[in-house]
């Protein structure tokens, strides 16, 4: 009697415990159809992203990609729900282990890393673009097209550069879509 109620209160901690998080491992470009899937599943599921800016004949636009190709944290709703689901999950390839058993993620590495897509995600496109001021350009377009130039300032919808033309620097002004890395 004594042993049996050892058990169901062992049992009543441990449903009222949280469940840790795990790393499925997915298809190719397939994070968004297993983070569905999962959810349908009752699993809380968290896909950090990663913002980049696209150029574009409008300016600089804002683009969001996996953080982490291929990977999406997940944790049960309960310490009772199997994690065996999750392998057949449309968009799963697997669940990430060490040996026999899935890979735990820490909370504290989960929480830095949902600082850091926070701090990433209210940065300016301006800062976060490939071409900034003192980096080497190309014109794509025009009749300038495949003159190289130096950076002097980035805007959101523009570029000021150094041109060199006949012996002398003339400051040019151009749109993103207008420009390539040198």
């Amino acid at each position: 009697m004594i042993f049996r109620d050892f058990i169901e209160d062992a049992g009543e901690g441990l449903e009222q415990a949280v469940p840790p998080w795990y790393l499925a491992y997915t298809r190719p470009r397939m994070e968004d159809t297993a983070l569905f899937n999962l959810e349908r599943q009752g699993f809380e599921t968290y896909l950090p992203l990663f913002k980049t800016c696209r150029r574009t004949t409008e300016g600089l636009q804002p683009s969001f990609g996996a953080m982490f190709p291929r990977y999406v944290f997940l944790r049960p709703s309960s310490t009772r729900q199997s994690l065996c689901a999750v392998a057949s999950t449309r968009g799963v390839c697997s669940l990430v282990r060490f040996g026999a058993q899935p890979a735990q993620v820490l909370p504290e590495i989960l929480q830095e890393i949902r600082e850091f897509e926070r701090l990433r995600n209210q940065i300016g496109l301006e800062a976060i673009s490939p071409i900034q001021p003192g980096v080497t350009v190309r014109m794509r377009k025009g009749g300038l097209k495949g003159i190289e130039a130096l950076v002097v300032s980035v805007a959101k919808q523009r570029v000021t550069f150094l041109l060199a033309l006949l012996g002398r620097e003339t400051q040019v002004t151009v749109e993103h879509g207008e420009l390539e890395l040198a």
